[in-house]
């Protein structure tokens, strides 16, 4: 969508601009998120955004599901809460000791592992941290498992366009409107929280959906580029505060919203330059002129 049918519908409607209603990120990826009121956009995306990862012995990642035969799936990931606070991350699990390492990493050893079809070398983050990884992960899965962390200086480039990203599945924002959200809860007998959807960046404002038309828009001084429609997986049907995992949304979603590449909800998106991105910052949209 260009400017000025952007400009025109929200006149047409009496739509208010569209802005930002909420940012997370997920410092450790499948884990738990953290909320806030503004981060800070890099090379890689926001701040510590999937910068950790747990692996296997293979150094295969590990995920709250698996696919194409890739991925350890391990839906209790999701009861791992990071903070990062004091130059430190602090991750607690259920009847689990804190883990504390500092942000900056552990200077540990290089170790190849794997994230979908990428091969990374990645920095182990300690014996403290496997010992940890490896006593919680394996009561769902037995093994042996690490944390890594993702080198500051590795370029990992997103499947299209000129952006980078750590240790997300593809592109380093997923975006979400309230909207489309309020949508989807209105077909169900139970309505869900965004935080199945796990987004970078909620929208309020538009129209529901309209995040998947909106193809390039400004929020302060950082660019952002529509990329693909984000299909959906077993995530979604994961409490993510349980890990209990059900059919919704999925099979709501699949009456409405599948394409041939299945069930889509949400945008992946990839971004230029750097900056600060705010809860109540307004959206520029940039002209395809």
């Amino acid at each position: 969508m260009g400017a000025r049918s952007y400009q025109l519908l929200t006149k047409m409607t009496n739509l208010p601009p569209m802005a930002v209603a909420g940012l997370n990120v997920y410092p450790i990826k499948a884990c738990g998120g953290i909320v806030l009121q503004q981060a800070d956009v890099g090379r890689m995306g926001f701040l510590h955004d999937r910068q950790w990862m747990f692996v296997d012995e293979r150094g295969m990642f590990v995920a709250q599901r698996d696919s194409r035969g890739l991925g350890v799936a391990v839906k209790t990931t999701c009861l791992i809460k990071p903070a990062i606070a004091n130059q430190h991350l602090t991750v607690t699990a259920p009847d689990m000791p804190p883990l504390q390492i500092p942000v900056g990493g552990i200077a540990g050893h290089e170790v190849p592992v794997r994230i979908w079809d990428t091969r990374v070398t990645a920095i182990d983050q300690g014996d403290e941290a496997t010992q940890w990884a490896t006593r919680f992960l394996s009561r769902e899965r037995p093994g042996r498992y690490r944390l890594v962390r993702m080198p500051d200086d590795h370029h990992r480039a997103a499947p299209i366009g000129d952006a980078e990203l750590a240790f997300g599945d593809a592109y380093p924002f997923l975006i979400i409107s309230e909207e489309s959200l309020g949508d989807l809860n209105s077909r169900l007998k139970s309505p869900l929280p965004m935080n199945r959807f796990r987004p970078n960046i909620v929208l309020r404002g538009g129209s529901p959906y309209e995040e998947d038309v909106l193809d390039r828009f400004r929020i302060g001084s950082v660019e952002f580029v529509g990329t693909t429609l984000c299909v959906r997986c077993l995530t979604t049907t994961t409490n993510q505060d349980t890990a209990e995992r059900g059919k919704e949304p999925l099979r709501t979603l699949a009456t409405y919203r599948k394409q041939l590449s299945g069930v889509v909800f949400g945008r992946n998106f990839n971004h230029a330059g750097r900056g600060t991105v705010r809860v109540g910052d307004q959206l520029s949209v940039i002209s395809d002129q």
